[in-house]
């Protein structure tokens, strides 16, 4: 059964107070990114964002396990702009085959089902879980909403190789974890964000469409999409630096929107995830 939201608010205070409280690395880690998003900030300030920031991610993990048991029309109805996803990507895309492109901001995971009760079949690049039971909730919910999960050690050759005509690949691309990727500037500071979207959109002849489901002061979310990215470098190394500047510069604005929904618990600008 759904929890009422009185209570989804509760659990994820009290997810968030726990966390906050005793896992100093990861605070330090929130501290120090929003100091750099918030450089004007005061310490109470920054204290305040913290802390709501961690109450996201606890909204997050209650939705997320509350999926399960939630029906189609349940999650349709979290989403503000639902009905209108269609009309929004067909817009951006101009009709051509197009690669999502997100990051660890608002609800990506909420995202993934979204775009299945959409009708969309779309492919993603993921780590396995440390926890089997987790493991086997994320498998059931990607047989559940038609979405291909490929290990991030080498889902990106598997894409590159074979890519079903019709589907999407949804790629998250603000952690660089092969350390191979360009470095650009975010919120100012020097940072690498991967190339593997990039490299897939330029390989494949895919429309990049940056896309994000942002939680709102009601507890519904709202599909945020950006404007297409399509480089007109004819060079592939130019072209996805190109196009991961561009992801970068977007991703900026909607982070600077709430930066409490930027779910990167390290040191984002200084530490290798």
């Amino acid at each position: 059964a759904v929890l009422p939201v009185w209570l989804r608010l509760v659990i994820a205070r009290l997810i968030a107070r726990g966390y906050f409280a005793f896992n100093t690395k990861q605070r330090r880690g929130v501290f120090a990114n929003l100091r750099i998003m918030r450089p004007e900030a005061s310490h109470r300030e920054l204290s305040r964002l913290a802390l709501r920031t961690f109450e996201q991610a606890g909204m997050n993990l209650v939705d997320f396990f509350e999926i399960p048991s939630t029906s189609d029309a349940r999650i349709e109805s979290m989403i503000v702009n639902f009905a209108d996803i269609h009309v929004l990507l067909d817009q951006r895309s101009g009709g051509r085959p197009f690669c999502l492109v997100t990051g660890h901001y608002g609800h990506w995971e909420l995202a993934g089902a979204m775009l299945g009760l959409g009708g969309y079949r779309t492919h993603a690049i993921a780590l396995t879980q440390n926890s089997w039971v987790v493991q086997r909730l994320y498998e059931s919910l990607r047989v559940r909403f038609g979405l291909t999960a490929h290990d991030v050690r080498f889902g990106l050759r598997e894409l590159l190789r074979h890519l079903p005509e019709g589907e999407v690949p949804a790629i998250v691309s603000d952690r660089d974890y092969a350390n191979g990727g360009e470095e650009v500037e975010f919120f100012g500071h020097p940072v690498r964000f991967p190339r593997g979207a990039a490299l897939l959109s330029f390989r494949r002849k895919l429309v990049g469409i940056p896309g994000f489901l942002v939680r709102q002061p009601n507890g519904r979310f709202l599909l945020e999409f950006g404007r297409p990215i399509n480089p007109e470098a004819s060079d592939e190394r130019s072209w996805v630096r190109a196009f991961v500047v561009d992801f970068a510069q977007q991703y900026e604005a909607i982070v600077d929107q709430d930066p409490t929904q930027f779910l990167n618990f390290f040191d984002f600008w200084s530490i290798v995830p």
